[in-house]
């Protein structure tokens, strides 16, 4: 396993890409569905469009939590519901 990391977001949680046998382990989760894209402040020197092609790809094909189509809620956005 290796860690490329970027630093810490603001409550000090290190943001970093998971490999494992060359393998992007972030960006699967996303592909299939298992994970959503970090929507924090982008990290310097870290490409987002990877995952957020991958991430609209899965919600086109409806992998994953994306099943759900309208219906699903993010849990950030459930979390800060007004």
């Amino acid at each position: 396993v290796e860690l490329t990391t970027y630093g810490d977001d603001r409550y000090g949680r290190r943001l970093a890409v998971i490999h494992l046998e060359r393998v992007n382990i972030n960006l699967e989760m996303v592909s299939l569905g298992l994970a959503e894209v970090y929507r924090g402040r982008t990290p310097e020197g870290f490409n987002r469009r990877p995952y957020e092609k991958a991430a609209e790809k899965a919600r086109r094909n409806g992998r994953g939590m994306w099943i759900q189509g309208p219906s699903y809620r993010s849990p950030i956005d459930w979390k800060h519901q007004r």
